[in-house]
């Protein structure tokens, strides 16, 4: 046992020595022009942090990520007010919106499974007829659930509470951390929410942000109709591929639904609801409703005061206003929301987690790096001369294959302000082409600084990093697959060449 230890803690600091030299000396090589030395920095750091973070530990190398980024930052951003660069690493990583949004979305889903509401939606699905037909049934019915809620709900949030219901099923299930069914699960919520996120612009900011650049450049409106009516079915075939390969080449081991007693399940079905569940239920259900109002009114009403004050709020307001208002509210002498306790419940590592993989991937789109005009040199001439569903179909396939390994706003941003111009010097309709870089740039399923939702499978008691990225790659060639054969017959059909 000793030997084997020993071993273990030999391959331990190996692994983390060729992390750490990566993000070190990956700089000294030659960077390939418009590259910059400080974008060599930034790559060499993301490459290092994929090996730590795969293979090592999901928690100290992000803090050293930290620390070496803070080294280089105000090479990054020239611009920056901070006087120090650590500081500014510290802005750009615990100091992202996201990471608040997330510790906001975690605090209420801590309350939400203390208050029983989970509890009471977990035993909705295990007790359903499908759940007792089969565990393949039951795991579609669970990923469709996942799916019709992230059509119109914010990635993150989408995550975090189908994450914390999940988790309660695998519990009740008797499942044990390291079975494969649970794991395959969280992957399968994890790519469901992504390509939700990909279908539709509705409370969606990446598309939204895509397609207001697009307005910017051709000042057009953008067609949400026409974008959904091409992204919502090729999303579903590409989900279905998605649960056919679970289904049919991973196969997880599910004979442990055979040993789950029903009866005894239904037997702890909750009650009727008190008054804090009652409480939570009605201001969550608040909280969910005004994140999803601003999608809409973006669209059927950009200039009202309503849209305009609820833009201003952000999702962020209304969900921690709901957060102070059940700290202070209190039930038979108890605050509803007790946030001593609920901080210490806090998923931590998925926080600090993404607080990393926001720093690094925000800096790859800055031009200071020269990775954004790198992507922009390479993809023109492989467009020129092409028919339309070439281009179409080439710009699909990168945009998807770059994400996964970039992240998906900046190779957005960058696509879209090239492929726009390039597509009406063309003749191609610029608004099909964006549509195309809306949903395959928002496909990114392989490394956590590609998109938030992975660095939160990554980083899931109930997964492994491993796992999301060998799956996640199949998921980029099925993607990959699917919009070059589809989105341009589709889009041409429905948005016109």
């Amino acid at each position: 046992m000793e030997n084997l230890n020993k071993k273990k803690d030999i391959s331990y600091y190996i692994k983390a020595l060729i992390g750490i030299l990566i993000m070190l000396l990956f700089p000294i090589l030659p960077a390939p022009a418009p590259i910059t030395t400080v974008g060599m920095v930034i790559i060499g750091q993301l490459l290092g942090l994929i090996i730590l973070w795969t293979f090592v530990d999901m928690m100290w190398p992000t803090f050293l990520a930290i620390i070496l980024f803070g080294l280089h930052a105000l090479d990054v951003y020239p611009a920056s007010w901070q006087t120090n660069g650590i500081y500014e690493a510290g802005q750009q990583s615990f100091g992202n919106w996201i990471v608040l949004f997330a510790l906001g979305c975690s605090i209420l889903c801590v309350l939400l499974e203390e208050s029983g509401i989970i509890r009471r939606i977990v035993f909705w699905f295990i007790t359903s007829k499908q759940a007792k037909n089969n565990a393949w049934t039951f795991s579609f019915m669970f990923l469709f659930a996942t799916m019709a809620i992230s059509l119109f709900l914010d990635c993150v949030a989408a995550e975090f509470f189908m994450l914390g219901i999940a988790h309660e099923i695998f519990a009740i299930f008797g499942f044990k951390k390291g079975d494969k069914w649970p794991k395959y699960m969280v992957i399968g919520i994890t790519f469901t929410v992504i390509l939700a996120f990909a279908m539709t612009p509705i409370c969606h900011t990446a598309s939204i942000l895509f397609m207001g650049i697009y307005s910017g450049i051709t000042g057009q409106a953008a067609n949400v109709l026409g974008y959904m009516l091409v992204g919502i079915p090729v999303g579903f075939v590409i989900w279905f591929l998605m649960l056919l390969w679970f289904r049919f080449v991973v196969k997880p081991d599910i004979s442990h639904f055979d040993k789950i007693d029903f009866a005894a399940i239904e037997a702890m079905r909750p009650g009727a609801m008190d008054k804090k569940e009652k409480l939570v239920g009605a201001v969550s259900i608040l909280v969910l409703i005004l994140w999803i109002i601003p999608g809409f009114l973006s669209f059927l009403a950009p200039t009202s005061s309503v849209f305009l004050f609820m833009d201003n709020l952000t999702a962020t307001a209304p969900l921690f206003i709901a957060i102070v208002f059940l700290a202070i509210v209190r039930i038979e002498g108890k605050p509803v929301l007790d946030l001593h306790a609920a901080m210490k419940k806090v998923d931590w590592l998925s926080i600090v987690f993404l607080a990393g993989i926001l720093m690094i991937a925000t800096a790859m789109g800055e031009a200071t790096t020269g990775i954004p005009d790198f992507i922009a040199k390479n993809i023109i001439p492989l467009a020129e001369g092409k028919s339309p569903y070439a281009v179409i179909a080439l710009f699909a396939v990168l945009s998807c294959a770059i994400t996964n390994i970039a992240n998906n706003i900046p190779v957005g941003i960058i696509f879209v302000s090239v492929g726009v111009p390039l597509a009406q010097a063309a003749g191609i309709n610029p608004f099909l082409l964006v549509v195309t870089i809306c949903i395959a740039a928002n496909m990114a399923y392989t490394i956590p600084p590609a998109f938030v939702p992975i660095g939160m499978a990554y980083s899931d008691e109930w997964c492994e990093g491993k796992s999301v990225l060998k799956n996640g790659l199949v998921m980029t060639v099925i993607s990959c697959a699917s919009l070059a054969l589809l989105i341009y017959p589709l889009g041409n059909l429905i948005l016109g060449a």
